[in-house]
């Protein structure tokens, strides 16, 4: 399923003294297969923009029998065009999947079963029976790497901070979306935390879910995980572009007020002393240049 967005706007409180443009003409395409990330600073649209992308935040046109005569925005995620009143936002849901930020806050049921479940019974066409929900909860928390007969029946409440949220990850890949979209996957988490997060999202992608979102504010993660970069400012899109491409506009970034990945600060402190390196921003690559680098000197 591909994505394609262009001219979007979104304001909230229209019409009242409290106004307040977070998109403004936002114009961009992710391609299946994606490893997608955005980044931008607080308040540059970021959240908005994805909660677009399964019809939690709904275009006024697809509220109102006819769309407006001169509204030329265009938003469909695959087949779904999600401008139109008509379209079946239950099945874009079951195709487009929505983990928000500290996902573990969100659990609610007695057992983690019940609460991984929940989706499944939620989105299925009809009502499974009880193999079919067992079979579904059982492939879902043990892909998230998850032991299923020891957590089944536990209170999702007394497991630790990083598997609450793998229980949490669960309930939304239980229905095998298409597209699995996160805000802040690794937020909270210490360094081995967030690489057993972004690995268990490459499983996924590998997987189960074809297309994956990542919005960020860590340039690490970005850069080492993401196939393509979307930068936020004040609302709209400033550029699309592969990581390595992206961290070479290290002044651009620093003036909207984003970082930039630790492999691309040394690569900038090495050519103010005359020592290019060219690689991706990965750690891996990074080393395998500085290596290539040594030989050659």
């Amino acid at each position: 399923m591909r994505i394609v967005v262009e001219n979007l706007t979104h304001v909230y409180n229209p019409k009242s003294p409290f106004a307040t443009t977070a998109l403004s003409g936002v114009s961009l395409s992710i391609e299946e297969g994606d490893f997608f990330g955005i980044i931008g600073h607080t308040g540059s649209g970021k959240s908005t923009f994805v909660q677009h992308l399964n019809g939690l935040i709904r275009l006024p046109s697809s509220l109102k029998r006819k769309k407006k005569k001169g509204d030329n925005t265009i938003l469909k995620v695959g087949e779904f065009d999600l401008t139109r009143k008509k379209t079946d936002f239950r099945a874009l849901r079951r195709k487009v999947g929505m983990v928000f930020q500290y996902p573990e806050n969100q659990l609610f049921a007695e057992t983690v079963f019940e609460d991984v479940a929940f989706a499944y019974r939620n989105f299925s066409e009809k009502k499974p029976t009880d193999q079919e929900l067992e079979e579904a909860v059982r492939e879902a928390i043990t892909v998230v790497g998850l032991p299923y007969e020891s957590v089944k029946n536990a209170s999702p409440f007394d497991l630790s901070g990083g598997q609450r949220r793998r229980v949490a990850i669960a309930g939304v890949i239980v229905a095998k979306p298409e597209i699995l979209v996160l805000d802040e996957p690794a937020a909270g988490l210490d360094p081995h935390g967030k690489k057993e997060i972004m690995d268990l999202l490459h499983t996924l992608h590998s997987s189960w879910c074809k297309t994956v979102v990542i919005v960020s504010h860590d340039m690490d993660e970005v850069a080492e995980n993401c196939t393509r970069v979307a930068v936020f400012a004040e609302g709209k899109v400033l550029c699309v572009l592969p990581p390595k491409e992206l961290f070479r506009r290290s002044e651009e970034l620093l003036r909207h007020g984003l970082d930039l990945p630790l492999t691309a600060k040394v690569c900038n402190l090495l050519k103010e002393q005359g020592v290019e390196l060219d690689c991706d921003y990965t750690l891996d690559g990074f080393v395998k240049a500085a290596l290539a680098r040594g030989k050659d000197t």
